[in-house]
């Protein structure tokens, strides 16, 4: 047996460890059938805030989600009101991309400008930023999805037609 430092007391202290490894060998069919028990929690120390998890939780994937579902609501609705007339787009970059290149440019872009930047906030969610800019994000979309409901319903001379 060999001996330590204790970082407590600067002292040698005898190894009480066996040496000997008493974790099994995982069994192919062990693997195979078992999924992998990972960490959900953001930790057990207060040191461990900020760390990355790989595993979300209902709330974080239906934020994101969420974000996204409005994201392309707010597409459709703009389009439909580009159709008709009622509206205009005021975004220079989206109306300059609908102008050059149409509209299936235009959904593709605004998928982009949204998947991309909420999968960064994902990867992010134990950051208190993170935290932030998702609600953030959503917040955003639904009171923009309260403006196409208003000038769907109220600003239009007939309601929905």
């Amino acid at each position: 047996m060999g001996e330590f430092i204790d970082p407590a007391t600067g002292m040698r202290k005898p190894e009480r460890r066996s040496g000997r490894d008493r974790r099994d060998a995982p069994s192919m069919r062990a693997l195979l059938r078992e999924k992998p028990r990972r960490r959900r929690s953001r930790g057990r120390r207060t040191t461990d805030r900020g760390a990355y998890v790989d595993i979300y939780d209902s709330r974080t994937w239906g934020i994101a989600l969420s974000v996204c579902a409005l994201s392309l609501a707010d597409a459709l609705l703009t389009r439909m009101h580009l159709v008709r007339g009622s509206a205009e787009e005021w975004n220079p970059l989206m109306k300059a991309v609908i102008s050059e290149a149409g509209m299936p440019a235009f959904f593709a872009l605004k998928l982009a400008m949204t998947v991309i930047p909420m999968a960064l906030i994902l990867v992010h969610k134990e950051w208190v930023l993170g935290r932030y800019a998702a609600r953030l994000c959503l917040w955003a979309y639904v009171l923009l999805s309260c403006y196409h409901l208003y000038l769907l319903f109220a600003a239009s001379p007939g309601g929905f037609a």
